[in-house]
């Protein structure tokens, strides 16, 4: 392919450079049959591989050669002895070769019928290992989609745990929270009576010692 890729630019190019005559677009122009002629004749420039060079015009070489006027009879019951002729034995092995050269041209045409079969179920191997490699690749395609997928159920699974928690925590702070406040109502109503229970020892104390001090002064 890389070769008649070649040969196509090379044809391209002759084209191009016969068509602009080196540059001169004029003589083109004021002379179309010639330009139409020139690009006919770059036709023969491209080149095919493996391809024959084949035209009408090669027909008549290929042909064997014969002259029909050569076997021309008007009397069909008085043959002229000036017709072409060839002995039995001559006719049985010319006749044996071209059967044989028909037989070998015959498997010759078998040989590229199978060279045409083998192209044939090449490309349906290439187009057969193509959809495999796409089939491959939407396989791979979808395992992501299913690996994002379960990544995504971690991942809603985690927010799930953790919202209980935290709502398992919002339930413990707000219970904790009642005991809390019982603790400081207790904490202060100890408070309360202690310093109740410090005023009496004050007031106790005050007292005696007041009764002391009339003592001491003789009061009665």
């Amino acid at each position: 392919m890389a070769r008649l890729s070649s040969a196509s630019k090379k044809a391209a190019a002759s084209v191009a450079s016969k068509i602009g005559g080196n540059g001169s677009t004029s003589t083109t122009a004021s002379n179309p049959a010639k330009s139409a002629s020139t690009i006919a004749s770059s036709k023969n420039d491209v080149t095919v591989p493996g391809l024959i060079n084949f035209t009408p015009d090669n027909i008549q070489g290929m042909l064997p050669k014969h002259e029909d006027s050569s076997y021309s009879v008007s009397n069909p019951l008085s043959p002229p002895e000036s017709l072409p002729q060839v002995s039995q034995q001559q006719f049985d092995k010319s006749q044996a070769i071209y059967q044989g050269a028909t037989r070998a041209v015959k498997l010759t045409g078998m040989a590229f019928d199978l060279v045409k079969e083998r192209f044939t179920t090449s490309g349906k191997q290439v187009d057969a290992i193509d959809s495999g490699v796409k089939l491959a690749t939407k396989v791979e395609r979808t395992k992501g989609s299913f690996l994002d997928y379960l990544a995504q159920v971690e991942s809603t699974s985690q927010k799930d745990i953790a919202l209980g928690v935290s709502r398992h925590k919002t339930a413990t702070d707000g219970q904790k929270a009642v005991y809390d406040i019982q603790t400081m109502d207790e904490k202060l109503e100890q408070s309360r009576i202690a310093a109740n229970l410090a005023r009496l020892q004050t007031e106790e104390k005050m007292s005696g010692l007041s009764e002391f001090q009339r003592q001491l002064s003789g009061q009665k």
